[in-house]
C-alpha cells in the first residue's frame, strides 16, 4: 500500500509541475483573457468611484445615496444582524443605522480585481467614528470591507458587501 501511496504521490506531483510548467511558459495573453490596460485602468478608476460615492452618501446619512449605489438583488452582510437582501432590505437596514449612529469614515483601497467583463471585487479597509445618537458618545471605527460589484446598464454597482471591525471587542 505504501508503494501505491509513493506512486500516486509522485504522479500527481509529476502532473501538478507540467501543468505549471505550462502555465507559467505560456505567453500572458493566452493564460488570462485580460482587456487592454487602458480598459483596465478606466475600469479600476470607475470602481474607486462607487466607493468615493458610497463614502459620501455614508457619511451624510443619505439612505437613498447609498441605496441607489447598489443592484436590485443586493446583498448587505452586517455582522450580528442577518443579511438584508434586495433594495428594500438593504434600505430598511441602512436607515436603522442611520437612526442609531452617525458615521465620519475614511475609506482606503487595498485592492480592485476585474474578474470578468461585469463583475469585479474591491477590498478595502475605513476609519473615523461613530456617534451613537442616542447618548453622543464618539467611539472609533476601524472596519474592513469586501464588495462584490456587477456591471448593469454599463454602470459599476454593488451587488455584495460585507464587513467587518478590526478593532479589539469590548
Amino acid at each position: 500500500m505504501s508503494n501505491r501511496r509513493t506512486l500516486l504521490r509522485n504522479s500527481a506531483a509529476a502532473l501538478g509541475a507540467t501543468a505549471l510548467g505550462a502555465f507559467v511558459s505560456a505567453p500572458a495573453e493566452a493564460r488570462t483573457r485580460q482587456q487592454p490596460r487602458s480598459s483596465n485602468a478606466r475600469q479600476h478608476a470607475e470602481i474607486v468611484a462607487v466607493l468615493r460615492s458610497y463614502e459620501r452618501a455614508l457619511n451624510a446619512s443619505d439612505v437613498a445615496g447609498v441605496v441607489r449605489l447598489y443592484t436590485a438583488d443586493a446583498v448587505l452582510m452586517a455582522p450580528n444582524a442577518p443579511a438584508a437582501i434586495g433594495t428594500d432590505a438593504v434600505s430598511a437596514a441602512y436607515t436603522g443605522i442611520f437612526q442609531a449612529i452617525d458615521l465620519d469614515l475614511a475609506f482606503e483601497v487595498a485592492e480592485v480585481h476585474v474578474v470578468s467583463p461585469e463583475w469585479a471585487f474591491l477590498r478595502s479597509t475605513s476609519n473615523g467614528s461613530v456617534v451613537v445618537l442616542a447618548n453622543g458618545a464618539q467611539i472609533p471605527s476601524s472596519n474592513q470591507e469586501l464588495f462584490v460589484l456587477q456591471k448593469c446598464e454599463g454602470r459599476w454597482k454593488l451587488a455584495r458587501y460585507s464587513f467587518s471591525s478590526v478593532l479589539p471587542s469590548a
